[in-house]
């Protein structure tokens, strides 16, 4: 997924509902985490660019300290990014830390296919999201420079029954609405300790006019 900057907190006359809340943070609850004190980990990793193949190793720790052993400039870009992507999503945090920092509110009844829309007061992003199943299915944000819609199309269980997300599209938009960019993400996980670490990542998306296929497979997983 393309990076962003995440905006700055802001002022919201929104009101907070209890309900919306209540639900969101069953959302939160029922999505799996590294457990907390998680450490990072280390891997071999083979990154695949439209077809060319670069080898090395991964240690990730945090959202800063992510460093490869691959040098080909692409396949380092691609590796960092999506490293750094997971890191984001799957280390510990709490709900405080997270969503539950804002003014949660429903936006609507709940009859839209993907579920109820719950919108964040004062995130700085006009995020919301769409709930059902106590699942996250879409997730609608905007930054100055673009917009983005995300579409959970898969999800599985861990052995814990906490949810990770298999298979999504990225839907980008400019300023005007217009389509920008599609990608398609197919995401698996390996169990280590506690922790369901990245195993494969393959990216589908238009570029110059042609379809790319660009994928990290990572092996041989050490926590730290």
């Amino acid at each position: 997924m393309a990076t962003y900057t995440k905006e700055k907190d802001v002022a919201s006359t929104q009101e907070d509902d209890s309900e919306a809340r209540a639900a969101m943070e069953e959302v939160f609850s029922n999505t799996a985490r590294w457990p907390a004190g998680f450490a990072g980990f280390t891997a071999d990793v083979v990154v695949n660019i439209n077809g060319k193949e670069e080898k090395g190793t991964v240690t990730a720790k945090n959202v800063k300290e992510i460093d490869t052993t691959i040098q080909d400039e692409k396949a380092k870009a691609f590796l960092v990014e999506n490293m750094t992507s997971i890191v984001s999503h799957r280390g510990p945090r709490s709900f405080a830390e997270s969503d539950g920092k804002y003014k949660l509110t429903f936006g609507d009844d709940g009859t839209h296919p993907l579920g109820r829309i719950i919108s964040m007061g004062g995130d700085g992003m006009s995020s919301f999201y769409r709930i059902k199943d106590g699942r996250i299915q879409q997730i609608n944000r905007k930054t100055p420079r673009m917009a983005f819609t995300i579409n959970i199309e898969e999800s599985v269980k861990n052995p814990d029954g906490k949810y990770l997300t298999h298979k999504y599209t990225v839907y980008y938009f400019n300023q005007d609405n217009s389509i920008k960019d599609v990608e398609s993400y197919s995401d698996d996980y390996v169990r280590v300790g506690d922790a369901d670490l990245p195993q494969y990542r393959r990216i589908i998306n238009c570029e110059d006019g042609q379809i790319q296929v660009n994928s990290m497979t990572l092996s041989n997983h050490k926590t730290l």
